[in-house]
Order: C-alpha cells, then sequence, then structure tokens
C-alpha cells in the first residue's frame, strides 16, 4: 500500500484540485490519502475530508504534521507531497518506484521539478533542484519524496520542527542508499516568488546558510515566514 501524506494551512482551493488527481492516478493501487492540517480557517479541512483521512493540529508546523501523518499511516511505501502540487507522473512509474525501492541499493526517490511558470529563471530552479538531490543528497518537499516505511524509520522519519524538516531527513536517509530519480514530474507553485525572483532566492539560500552555520529551526522559521 501507498500512502500518501500532505501537509496543509489554508489551502482549499489547491488541495480540492490536488486531491482527485491523486485518487485517479492510484485507483488501480492500494492506497489511502492522509491529509494534516495545522490550522486552517478556510475550507481545506472540509474540501479534504471528501477524499482523504484529516487530521488537525491546532499547533502544527509542517515538520510536525509530516511526522503525524507518517506515524498514522499504513501503507509500505510513504510519499510525502505539498499541497501547491501538480501531477505529470503515470500510473507505471508508481509500480516501478516499488520494485525499485526494495532494492536496498536505494533509500528514497524523488520526482523532476517543475514550476507553474515558463519563466527561465524557473526553468533554472527546477534543474538545479534535480542537481541537488542527485548529487548533493537534498530532496526537498515539492520533489515529492517516495520513500519505505522501513528507511523511513531507520532515518528517524522527520523531526517536528517549522522548516528545514526535509533537508534534516534527506541527509539522514542519504547515509542509507542511493536516492533514485524518478522520470515523472511535480510542478508546483511559484506563489513564494511574487515578492521578487532574484530577491527571495538569495534569501532561501541565506536561510540555508544559516542553517549550516548552526542556526534553530525555529529562529530560521521566523526569518523565513515573516
Amino acid at each position: 500500500m501507498i500512502s500518501v501524506i500532505i501537509p496543509t494551512l489554508n489551502e482549499e482551493q489547491r488541495i480540492e484540485k490536488l486531491l482527485p488527481q491523486i485518487s485517479q492516478l492510484l485507483k488501480n493501487i492500494p492506497h489511502e490519502l492522509i491529509v494534516v492540517d495545522g490550522g486552517s480557517s478556510d475550507q481545506t479541512i472540509q474540501q479534504a475530508e471528501r477524499f482523504a483521512n484529516v487530521y488537525q493540529l491546532s499547533k502544527g508546523n509542517r515538520g510536525a504534521q509530516l511526522c503525524y501523518g507518517a506515524e498514522q499511516s499504513r501503507g509500505d511505501f510513504l510519499w510525502f507531497l505539498h499541497s501547491d502540487s501538480e501531477l505529470e507522473i503515470e500510473f507505471t512509474e508508481l509500480v516501478k518506484l516499488q520494485q525499485v525501492l526494495r532494492n536496498s541499493e536505494y533509500s528514497a526517490a524523488f520526482f523532476h521539478l517543475s514550476f507553474d511558470s515558463s519563466d527561465k529563471f524557473f526553468t533554472y530552479l527546477a534543474w538545479t533542484s534535480s542537481l541537488r538531490a542527485r548529487f548533493l543528497g537534498l530532496i526537498f518537499g515539492d520533489q515529492g519524496l517516495f520513500v519505505t516505511r522501513e528507511c523511513y524509520q531507520q532515518a528517524g522519519g522527520f523531526d517536528a520542527v517549522p522548516l528545514m524538516e526535509d533537508w534534516q531527513l534527506s541527509r539522514r536517509l542519504r547515509k542509507i542508499g542511493k536516492f533514485y530519480p524518478a522520470t515523472g514530474k511535480i510542478s508546483t507553485s511559484s506563489r513564494r516568488f511574487r515578492k521578487g525572483k532574484l530577491r527571495t532566492h538569495l534569501a532561501m539560500h541565506r536561510i540555508k546558510l544559516l542553517y549550516l552555520l548552526g542556526m534553530s529551526s525555529e529562529k530560521l522559521a521566523k526569518r523565513y515566514y515573516k
């Protein structure tokens, strides 16, 4: 069984599109959809309940939501997705991924990233994201981490932190095995760059640098979300 785990916060419009898409994609594969909400004030929960098992954390952050979702799941395979994702993935690839990850050579898989914009800047971001995952061992949340429950637990799972939870887990997974680059694509929203592409890009790199220098996830989150 594949357990699809999605953290949400005020995503009623996007979750309304994503969940039916996942249900259609996985209709011939045993699966469950799990949404863990972090305190939405819109209709996210009501929309999600039409397709998924929904859990609510009143004081949740993304790391805590992902961690809780994994704890509630029952699948042998865990697929973590962001709520603003759009999938360009074939059914046959998910079947293949289950076979690939049964090989102890691999600890996890990720998908090619794309953005909902044809701007060359976003093409560059997507290309470098795939290189980062393949050669630096860092799978970020919008790349659709796909992992066996066994490897997830062996790596210690997601930490209940507000930021860098994907960085922390992927580094531990990379010590267990290689990352498999799936051929399908996950398109994500470019909305985080509305305040300026270069400005936002540099700010994200500054967050990563501060993390490497030892700043806590909590302090980084205050900078990132302000």
